[in-house]
C-alpha cells in the first residue's frame, strides 16, 4: 500500500490495481451507488475502468480517489480523494468524493475524509476554488459537505445528471 494522505482515524491510499475487489465490493452494493452516478451497483469491468481512471489520474496530476483504511483495523472503508470533475481535466473544477461501505455510515468517516480533502487540495493542488457535487435528494451527503465547510451555489449537470453542486474557496 501506498499512503495518498490520512485522517484521525483512517488512511487513504494511492489507487493501484490490486484495488479492484475492494472497490468491487463497495460499487457492487445497491444501497451504496443508490446516490451514485446513474444509481446502479457497478459490474466488476465498469469498477476496474473506473479503477483505471484514478491511477491514470493520480499518475498524470498527483492526486486522485483512492482506497479508505481504518487505521486500526486495516478494514477496507471505502474510497475517498480529489479528481478534476468528470475525470475531465480540460475544465479546472476539482471535485472531492467519498463513498463507504453502509456498516461505516453514520460515525463521521465521511465527513472526516471531506474535510481531509479539503485541507489536503488546497494544501497539494494549485486552486482556490474545489467542488462536491451530489443528488438533489441525497442530503445526507450534502450535510457532509456543508460541515466540510462547502457552501451550495447551483443545480448543475454532471455526467449527464442534475445534481447539487457545493463549493469551497481558499
Amino acid at each position: 500500500m501506498s499512503l495518498f494522505f490520512e485522517t484521525g482515524r483512517l488512511i487513504v491510499n494511492i489507487p493501484q490495481a490490486h484495488d479492484v475487489n475492494d472497490l468491487y465490493s463497495l460499487q457492487a452494493d445497491a444501497d451504496v451507488m443508490k446516490y451514485i452516478g446513474h444509481g446502479k451497483p457497478r459490474t466488476k469491468n465498469e469498477v476496474a475502468e473506473g479503477l483505471n481512471k484514478a491511477i491514470e489520474h493520480y499518475a498524470k496530476h498527483g492526486f486522485s480517489v483512492g482506497s479508505v483504511f481504518e487505521k486500526t483495523t486495516g478494514k477496507f472503508v471505502g474510497r475517498a480523494g480529489l479528481i478534476y470533475l468528470a475525470f475531465d481535466d480540460t475544465q479546472s473544477d476539482i471535485e472531492i468524493g467519498y463513498a463507504l461501505h453502509k456498516e461505516y455510515w453514520g460515525n463521521g468517516y465521511a465527513t472526516e475524509l471531506a474535510k481531509a480533502c479539503v485541507q489536503w487540495g488546497f494544501q497539494h493542488i494549485d486552486t482556490t476554488k474545489l467542488v462536491g457535487v451530489t443528488l438533489p435528494q441525497h442530503v445526507k451527503s450534502q450535510h457532509v459537505l456543508e460541515k466540510a465547510g462547502m457552501k451550495y451555489v447551483k443545480m448543475n449537470l454532471y455526467r449527464g445528471i442534475e445534481v447539487t453542486q457545493y463549493e469551497i474557496y481558499v
